[in-house]
């Protein structure tokens, strides 16, 4: 990270800050400045937003304490955006501490998402502005246990690095030190891009010749046409609607496991068996569908590490299956199609399309999102949390009981059920939540 000298330019009047519980980085304020990638930077208009439930009262005294020493390490967390930056300047991030004891552990396990009085304040176009903090977070004492919100920008964090920070957290109030400390380096993703002779050619070539590169590499065109559908949906706030979570147990995903003939990852069977959750409500019988993964660039790219603070996952091509396919043998194809992908050659010359994609902001996605966002929709993207240690967050009274998904739209979501039980949740929304 670099000093900036953005700082005394940066727009940093209060926004009803004399009304916030602001916490500040123990050691003071950190005059630095981080340089954000195309990565972070299309991640800049999105918020984490995840809430935990415990069955016992935290000790919001000592969280607090140990928030200020976490800032000490997560400098951006207590800055402000500037731009494509964010001035590391521990202006604070945003603490509530609430009661509603007439309100049980019990009764919030049956809500889908927790109700609006539980989750932290966020104003987002402020933050992007420059006047509201990049982290606020919300503790609810309850009759019976607690309800922990925390929201993050984007910009500053993916799921990878947020679910490290909230472990360290946890880990701090409970004595026991960091887990792993992140790291910050925002020349990472330029030294990643230096190394790789495809990013250079499409560097030096215009709009034109660019686009013809995309379509010969497999990359969408998005049409202007699924402006329609889109804000459709979303003027209906169909994207926001969410499933209850379904249950799917370790032995069904075994089952699928023996069934490919080989071996495939938990990832592949469970896209198997989300397939044909939704194939009849979906009316995908005999048809192909694209599936679009997830995957993190760390500790497989050069440069960027597994304690990389950033964004640094990214989506896939899609995967295509028939949907009528037996679940052991799409689990199989599934399998094979993501390794091909995932190969070092691969994933190096995809990683310079998708990012000079995003940095010339070409109208292309690796995946066809005309197909995603009609009323019929066969592509989607899934979402898969179940590497985050979301269970692990113990602040020393014990694990949390549940755990909400985050908000996102993300049309499929692998989430991990609460440790008790012996399996996975899946998550559905928009028109798949039916």
């Amino acid at each position: 990270m670099r000093k900036s000298s953005l700082l005394s330019r940066m727009p940093f009047e209060s926004y009803n800050m004399s009304q916030m519980n602001l916490v500040f980085a123990s050691r003071g304020p950190v005059m630095r400045s981080y340089a954000a990638s195309c990565i972070d930077i299309a991640c800049k208009p999105l918020v984490i937003n995840q809430s935990w439930l415990y069955d016992r009262h935290l000790n919001t005294t000592l969280m607090k304490e140990k928030l200020a020493e976490l800032l000490n390490e997560y400098p951006t967390m207590a800055g402000r955006i500037s731009g494509d930056c964010i001035v590391c300047n521990n202006s604070g991030v945003l603490w509530e501490v609430s009661r509603q004891q007439e309100t049980s552990v019990r009764e919030l396990m049956k809500h889908t998402m927790p109700e609006k009085r539980f989750l932290a304040e966020f104003d987002n176009k402020s933050a992007l502005a420059g006047r509201f903090p990049l982290l606020s977070v919300k503790v609810t004492l309850l009759k019976d246990g607690t309800i922990l919100n925390v929201k993050c920008s984007h910009f500053c964090a993916d799921g990878s690095a947020f679910y490290r920070m909230m472990e360290n957290w946890a880990s701090l109030t409970r004595n026991e030190g960091y887990i792993r400390k992140p790291v910050y380096d925002d020349t990472a993703v330029g030294k990643v891009l230096k190394a790789l002779k495809v990013y250079g050619e499409l560097a030096l070539h215009d709009t034109n010749e660019t686009s013809a590169m995309m379509e010969k590499e497999g990359m969408y065109r998005i049409k202007p046409t699924v402006m329609f559908p889109m804000m459709w949906q979303k003027f209906l706030r169909i994207d926001r609607r969410l499933s209850s979570p379904v249950f799917v147990p370790y032995s069904r995903i075994e089952a699928v496991k023996d069934d490919s003939g080989q071996s495939v990852g938990r990832n592949a069977a469970l896209s198997a068996i989300a397939v044909g959750i939704l194939k009849r409500p979906m009316d995908w019988t005999g048809k192909d569908i694209d599936i679009v993964h997830t995957a993190d660039h760390r500790d497989r790219i050069d440069f960027i590490g597994s304690d990389y603070t950033g964004n640094a996952s990214f989506t896939l091509r899609p995967t295509t299956v028939n949907a009528d396919l037996p679940a052991g043998q799409m689990a199989s194809l599934i399998e094979e199609d993501m390794k091909r992908m995932l190969e070092p050659e691969s994933e190096n010359r995809y990683f310079a399309f998708y990012y000079a994609m995003l940095e010339k902001k070409m109208p292309y996605l690796p995946f066809d999102i005309n197909t995603m966002w009609c009323a019929r929709p066969t592509t989607f993207i899934i979402n898969n949390c179940l590497k985050f240690n979301i269970y692990g967050v113990n602040f020393g009274e014990g694990v949390p009981v549940f755990a909400w998904p985050p908000d996102f739209s993300d049309p499929v979501r692998f989430w991990p059920a609460p440790p008790q039980k012996d399996g996975v949740y899946l998550y559905f929304t928009g028109l798949f939540a039916k």
